[in-house]
């Protein structure tokens, strides 16, 4: 999640959470793996921008070294050579868009799951015809990887983990500061319900929330719940399929709600002109009794705060067709482009990277989100709140996010509107009907 023209998304900041960049775009991986050219066999490319770590941790440990590792001592014959791109979504595009206009991209990619794999089409291999019924069946998320979103569109990529999901993280001491019980406290269904605890936090003399929103992450992750529990993910897809306007009055009545905290001064001084990275800072130390993130903070949250933090969903409107559904889904996605000339093997590696055991390993080793896989084995998640999301996915409905589905372009107005209507320099009425405009503008062009 880029600066100047291109603000850091927020799928960047689900896989990064404040972790360093990635090098140089396009550089190779010095990971031990040699060109399958000098042994025989065949060699698959694969450009990689999300299974990144932090640098802290010995590059032998992270999980795709550890998955690639196992996948060649089973197949001795197909070496991956993986080539580190930049996290950086606005320079991974373009390289990629430059490569594949060439036709000298790579053979395996991964890319966003949603809007931005879905962007790739053209150039991606459709997978149905490799993957059977029953293979399909063991993995979710299958709906974030077809073309046009469609229920019957091409699949181009796999969902790969279950994704993050938007909540809110409060501390139990500042809870008990305020005269609630953490452990007998009910915590909100609505959204509604939400700002009467926020209400009572402050009328005891503390801060309800820690939030920086310059950049209008927390304004994504609230409107993906509000109006998504309005509208549903069918309302979001019509959106992107221009049948339902971004003016509608679900986003209306999201932005009228999702500003309400800055506007009952429920939030940290200065929230406005501070960073996520800041808001995620002050709750770490104190200075906030909630915290609207998503599950790629759930790691962080617990080193920083042990057994003082707990979780909720962000919770929807009262009225809410879709009351108590969950926002967000999968974030990673693997394709194959559909000019290479190692199709069968680059299936092989997906298919591989899908098994149940490696998925495991994946969540085992991250911590950060759950298994896509109907096999997974639950007692690898460690963290208490990713435990706590891993039990809501077994009830809920969840609502795959707007900014996940739109083009990017409106994803960068998108939040940088978020920011404007927070604070009140936009109207709830202004930022909607902006948005409108801009995707009609991009609709015309396609």
């Amino acid at each position: 999640m880029v600066k100047s023209l291109y603000p850091v998304t927020r799928r960047e900041l689900i896989r990064r959470s404040s972790l360093a960049a990635v090098g140089l775009a396009a550089a190779p991986l010095i990971d031990g793996t040699r060109s399958a050219s000098a042994q025989g066999g065949v060699e698959l490319v694969f450009w990689d921008s999300l299974f990144i770590e932090d640098e802290a941790i010995p590059i032998d440990q992270w999980f795709i070294t550890q998955a690639i590792d196992r996948f060649q001592s089973e197949f001795p014959d197909i070496r991956i050579n993986r080539v580190a791109q930049s996290s950086d979504i606005a320079t991974y595009d373009q390289i990629l868009q430059a490569a594949n206009l060439a036709s000298n991209g790579p053979d395996v990619l991964t890319h966003f799951a949603g809007g931005g794999i879905l962007s790739f089409a053209q150039f991606l291999e459709p997978l149905d015809q490799y993957f059977s019924p029953e293979e399909r069946d063991k993995v979710t998320g299958w709906d974030s990887v077809r073309e046009d979103f469609k229920p019957d569109g091409a699949i181009v990529a796999i969902p790969y983990g279950a994704g993050s999901y938007f909540e809110v993280l409060y501390n139990r001491d500042l809870m008990q500061q305020a005269g609630i019980d953490p452990e007998t406290q009910e915590w909100p269904a609505t959204w509604e319900a939400l700002l009467e605890l926020a209400q009572g936090i402050k009328d005891a003399g503390g801060n309800p929330f820690a939030i920086g929103e310059q950049q209008g992450y927390t304004g994504a992750w609230v409107m993906a719940t509000l109006v998504g529990g309005q509208i549903g993910t069918e309302g979001f897809f019509g959106m992107r399929a221009g049948t339902v306007p971004l003016n509608d009055p679900s986003m209306i009545t999201g932005y009228e709600q999702y500003k309400q905290p800055f506007d009952r001064q429920f939030v940290n001084g200065g929230a406005g002109s501070l960073t996520n990275d800041e808001g995620q800072q002050l709750f770490v130390r104190g200075e906030g009794a909630m915290l609207i993130q998503g599950g790629w903070f759930n790691r962080a949250a617990v080193e920083a705060l042990g057994e003082k933090v707990g979780t909720f969903p962000i919770p929807t409107l009262a009225d809410a067709p879709h009351a108590g559904a969950i926002a967000g889904g999968p974030n990673v996605s693997l394709g194959i482009m559909n000019y290479s000339e190692h199709k069968p093997e680059a299936v092989e590696f997906l298919k591989f990277l899908l098994r149940s055991e490696i998925l495991d390993l994946y969540v085992s080793l991250g911590q950060e989100e759950a298994s896509n896989h109907k096999d997974a084995d639950i007692s690898v998640i460690q963290n208490p709140l990713l435990r706590s999301q891993a039990e809501w996915l077994q009830t809920r409905e969840t609502i795959y996010p707007f900014d996940n589905i739109m083009p990017q372009v409106i994803n960068d107005l998108f939040y940088r509107t978020n920011a404007s209507v927070f604070t009140g320099r936009v109207s709830p009425e202004e930022a909607a009907n902006e948005l409108q405009s801009e995707y009609q503008d991009v609709l015309a062009k396609q």
